[in-house]
């Protein structure tokens, strides 16, 4: 780790500024690469990477909190941290004054009629910018259909618009990089945390209360649910949680996928074992850490996702099966930052059709499944890394070499 969480007079740490900077430049960047006159999202993370705006989880579903984006203005937000669009303000000095009130509620809104008020705050905008006549584009809503017919009415072309957003988010910044590692470092003390409580009789469910608890004591601004499997839950691969007991001898699967530190994610797999593990666990152990960092090995600048998945086993048939469909999640990778899966997007099948090159400032997400079909256990591992110009920044260091074994 770089640096400390806290703000400090003695050294420059996380600069905010610079970091909303970099992010409202590269999505006017993608704005102007494809065409968009002006952006409109409701997705949460590009709410907040547009903005700097926090979208609580309760807030989301209803698709009430949205960003507006004119190419030759500020931002303009309509959200609801506070009840108070005036508090909102004061806290949020860089917004200019241009937070309002959430707007209307997309998401149970079935007509076009319906949809009025909202269509109106941002045609308004629009007008005030002088870009009515100038696509719009539009991201994260379920409402597309319905709100390019209310735009239509008034004359706006509205397109679709998210790509824009995977595009602009996909090279980090080094104070972007710089959270991403804090929210490593916050999982790796939840992963110690766990080890230590993986005993008999002890509960998935208690496990990933242990791991949020950790979380949210070193300051995660929210966590999503890890996945925690443990025994024959393990084989083939579970990716939620229940109240299984962990008995000895076990396996025992976590990914701290959700866990997020001022927005930005980890998406980090480990695999213990309750008690001693057999000679039969460490092969398939050490089979899973040898895939993963074979793929990690093609990892570099101008490099293509190819070059991490052609590493890897080259049919379906090494995990016992005849289509790809079904191991997709066998042996992926993916991007990460504000929300869990970013561009790229890294699976045998896509990367031999249409690779994608490496970029420096991309940070990736690469995860491994080994077990026999039918078998009693399997082991899934998973690493974050920078993509550099001579190949990558490690940004998990959990230990990885050799299961962790849980002594009774």
């Amino acid at each position: 780790m770089s640096f400390g969480k806290m703000g400090t007079d003695r050294e420059e740490r996380i600069n905010y500024e610079r970091l909303r900077e970099y992010r409202l430049a590269r999505t006017r960047e993608q704005m102007d690469k494809f065409g968009i006159g002006t952006l409109v999202s409701w997705e949460p993370w590009d709410i907040r990477y547009i903005a700097g705006v926090y979208v609580t989880i309760p807030m989301r579903w209803i698709e009430s909190s949205f960003v507006v984006l004119p190419r030759n203005g500020d931002p303009h937000v309509y959200a609801a941290t506070s009840f108070s669009p005036y508090a909102m303000r004061e806290k949020m000095p860089w917004l200019k004054d241009k937070i309002w009130p959430q707007r209307g509620n997309v998401k149970t809104s079935f007509t076009v009629d319906g949809l009025t008020g909202i269509v109106n705050s941002i045609s308004r905008i629009m007008a005030e910018h002088g870009l009515t006549g100038e696509p719009l584009g539009m991201d994260g809503t379920q409402s597309e259909l319905l709100l390019s017919e209310a735009f239509a009415a008034k004359g706006i072309k509205a397109v679709d618009a998210k790509k824009i957003m995977f595009e602009a988010r996909k090279i980090k910044s080094r104070d972007e990089i710089e959270l991403i590692r804090l929210a490593c470092a916050n999982a790796e003390a939840a992963f110690d945390d766990i080890a230590r409580a993986i005993r008999p009789g002890v509960t998935e469910c208690e496990l990933v209360g242990t791991g949020m608890k950790t979380l949210y004591r070193l300051g995660a601004d929210e966590t999503q649910e890890f996945v925690c499997a443990t025994g024959p839950r393990t084989n083939p691969l579970w990716v939620d949680y229940t109240d299984r007991q962990i008995r000895p001898g076990d396996l025992v699967i976590v990914d701290i996928n959700g866990n997020s530190f001022h927005g930005y994610k980890s998406c980090y797999y480990r695999t213990f074992c309750c008690g001693k593990a057999t000679q039969e666990q460490k092969d398939t152990y050490e089979e899973c850490r040898a895939m993963m960092y074979a793929g990690m090995a093609g990892v570099k600048a101008d490099n293509t996702t190819w070059d991490i998945c052609k590493n890897w086993p080259d049919s379906p048939q090494y995990w016992g099966y005849e289509k790809w469909g079904d191991v997709q999640g066998y042996a992926v990778g993916h991007g990460i930052g504000l929300s869990l899966h970013e561009m790229p997007f890294i699976a045998p099948v896509l990367a031999k059709r249409e690779p994608e090159v490496l970029e420096e400032g991309m940070v990736i997400a690469l995860e491994t499944w080994t077990g026999k079909k039918g078998g009693d256990h399997g082991v899934r591992l998973e690493e974050n890394m920078v993509i550099t110009k001579d190949g990558y920044d490690l940004l998990t260091v959990y230990p990885v070499d050799n299961i962790t074994e849980c002594w009774l």
